[in-house]
């Protein structure tokens, strides 16, 4: 892959993915009531986008179909943790915080693998580095949320929990599904999971009783709802998991420290959000546990 390729890839992840967290505001103002059910469509659009489209990039093989026990397990946690778990609380949580806030805290969930990672592998035992990278990754929430006592319970508290919750799921999907070694392909294993957790995040909104209905949706909610499910779900989960069959899987997590960004200067400019000290602040600790929860990785990028 040329170096053009590579860096228009990765440029596409981060801007998509930044757009996705103003696009989910601008749907959630359409569908108060049921961000569950708005998360479902997501993920149900973009499966059955993403589904064929897997089949047709595994060629004459069928490694695109899932098979074996492993194969089912990887699928099943992807579906249940990195698209279901994690849409679903990611959509309720934003109801009550930015676009802003909600990508930074999303973008821990790296960090939240690393340490995940030295309790569920054994031959990843967490250094004295990556501890402290955990820790300051911790301290960056925490600046963010800038918890008041007298406030815990609070809508704004609530979103913070769900969207911690959510990056929680990716970590926990992400770790749990190296545990099988599954024989089908990543890119299929991932739409399968987007097309089963929408199904699945469709029937938990119905049991929580949303409104299953796009009566109040106009037009502003569609291109929302196109943008998420085709360009930041189909087509950036293509392009994210190019990036890791050409860079590797630790340079494309980089991507996930652009995204933040992206989300601020589109929020400010589409939703007029104002960005605060305390957010830049606890991104920039976010960012530099990341750096030391993974430098011996980053010392070989840079090498």
């Amino acid at each position: 892959m040329s170096r053009n390729r590579t860096v228009a890839l990765f440029a596409y992840v981060a801007l998509a993915w930044g757009g996705s967290f103003v696009a989910i505001k601008i749907g959630l103002n359409a569908l108060p009531d049921a961000p569950v059910f708005f998360a479902s469509l997501r993920l149900l659009i973009a499966g059955i986008i993403a589904v064929p489209a897997a089949a047709i990039l595994a060629g004459d093989g069928d490694r695109w179909l899932p098979r074996s026990r492993s194969d089912l397990l990887v699928v099943g946690f992807g579906a249940l943790f990195i698209t279901g778990g994690a849409n679903a609380l990611l959509f309720a949580g934003q109801q009550y915080v930015t676009s802003s806030v909600s990508s930074v805290l999303f973008s821990l969930n790296p960090v939240i693998a690393t340490a995940l990672a030295a309790f569920v592998v054994p031959e990843d035992d967490l250094s004295a580095s990556q501890g402290v990278g955990v820790l300051l990754g911790i301290l960056g929430v925490v600046v963010i949320a800038h918890p008041d006592p007298s406030q815990f319970g609070g809508s704004h508290a609530v979103g913070e929990l769900f969207l911690l919750g959510a990056a929680v799921c990716v970590a926990v999907g992400s770790v749990g599904s190296q545990r099988f070694p599954a024989d089908i392909d990543t890119v299929a294993s991932t739409s399968w999971a987007l097309l089963c957790g929408g199904v699945l995040l469709a029937v938990t909104a119905w049991l929580l009783g949303e409104p299953l209905t796009l009566a109040a949706a106009g037009p502003t909610f569609y291109w929302s709802l196109a943008y998420l499910a085709v360009v930041a779900t189909a087509v950036a989960y293509v392009a994210y998991f190019s990036l890791i069959a050409e860079i590797g899987a630790a340079r494309t997590t980089l991507v996930s420290y652009f995204v933040p960004i992206v989300t601020a200067v589109v929020s400010v400019l589409f939703l007029e959000e104002s960005l605060t000290l305390s957010l830049v602040g606890g991104f920039a600790l976010i960012v530099c546990g990341f750096v030391l929860a993974n430098r011996r990785v980053i010392a070989r990028i840079l090498a």
